[in-house]
């Protein structure tokens, strides 16, 4: 990993790290700028938000952030749907309890896996939202996998909404979550930030 570059020493760096060795991570900046970085951790309690995992810590920490961060910010029943290289769906009450999430392959993996482990399905460039049927072997994978993504996002917030009695408030982030907000059915808040918005709660 390249360090960032800064345009003057920074006096405090909190990280969300996900994948990678945190040790190695700190000592570069330790290296590089003098400073020991303040990692964010999934835990059983945060912000008013109670974790729905077992084991509150095996929760990805963007996933945590992201939907404590959500919560903080509707104070009612939140649905967050971060639309990346996986699709992760996290359920929050109005009473902040964490129901726990899914985690389903995003649209480029979806189309990668076509690729990798079927004959002659080979897809590249942008997947784009249309969702007639297709007409060519590319069209036919992503609409297809844009249609099956978003039918799982629309039955997953219905059948939370039937179980907390509210329609919950969407929160969408993620790089592909632009592509797919003006096709849902319900109202959604595009919020690229909410990760970070989510450290900042954690590590104020």
């Amino acid at each position: 990993m390249d360090t960032p570059a800064f345009p003057e020493r920074p006096r405090r760096v909190r990280i969300a790290c996900v994948a990678g060795d945190s040790r190695a991570i700190a000592e570069r900046f330790e290296g590089a700028y003098g400073v020991r970085p303040e990692f964010a951790e999934a835990t059983p309690e945060l912000a008013g938000v109670t974790s729905g995992y077992d084991e509150p810590t095996r929760l990805g920490v963007d996933r945590w952030l992201a939907l404590v961060a959500a919560w903080n910010a509707a104070r009612r029943a939140v649905v967050v749907v971060d639309l990346g290289t996986a699709a992760t769906l996290d359920f929050v009450t109005a009473d902040g309890r964490h129901q726990g999430g899914f985690i389903v392959p995003g649209l480029g993996l979806m189309a990668a896996a076509l690729a990798r482990d079927t004959a002659g399905v080979r897809v590249a460039g942008d997947l784009a939202p249309d969702l007639g049927p297709g007409r060519n072997t590319a069209q036919a994978v992503r609409r297809g996998s844009t249609a099956m993504l978003l039918d799982f996002i629309e039955a997953s917030v219905g059948r939370f909404a039937d179980t907390c009695g509210d329609a919950p408030e969407v929160f969408l982030t993620g790089g592909d979550a632009e592509l797919l907000a003006g096709r849902l059915s319900f109202g959604v808040r595009v919020e690229p930030d909410l990760v970070l918005d989510g450290l900042a709660l954690a590590l104020p």
